[in-house]
């Protein structure tokens, strides 16, 4: 399961649809509204450590992963349990360069707002990501990504 910037993880990509995303995983473990934004649903997927976020605004195309899954790469490299400065450095260093760091006691993020990732850390080690689909300005997401 590789991640793909700007683009998805592995063979889901922004835009797609809910019923494209039960059809490779099945029905997810649990379906509910996003706490912050009533017009985002999101499907989590226990055993693959999965969350996608559809957009019901944007015609309920997939706008959000959030993944823990071990098995996440970025061009074969691993990223869960991975120490954050080596992923952040080693794994993303040829790509991204506009890392903010937010330091919230108990775990850290990354940020590249470029790339509408957000690395996870506790214990100085990835525990997850989140990936966004990119924007083309303030009022529109970019879909053809």
């Amino acid at each position: 399961m590789d991640i793909k910037l700007k683009k998805g993880i592995g063979d889901f990509t922004f835009g797609m649809k809910a019923e494209d995303v039960i059809a490779k995983l099945g029905k997810p473990d649990r379906i509910y509204e996003d706490e912050e934004d009533e017009n985002e649903l999101i499907y989590q997927y226990n055993k693959s450590k999965l969350k996608f976020t559809f957009y019901q605004e944007e015609d309920g195309k997939l706008g959000y992963i959030r993944c823990a899954n071990p098995k996440l790469t970025y061009q074969g490299k691993p990223i869960i349990q991975a120490p954050a400065e080596v992923v952040i450095k080693d794994v993303f260093g040829a790509a991204i360069k506009d890392w903010q760091e937010e330091d919230y006691n108990s775990f850290v993020t990354y940020i590249s707002e470029s790339h509408w990732l957000v690395i996870n850390a506790e214990y100085d080690e990835v525990t997850d990501i989140e990936l966004g689909v990119p924007v083309k300005n303030e009022e529109e997401y970019d879909w053809a990504q």
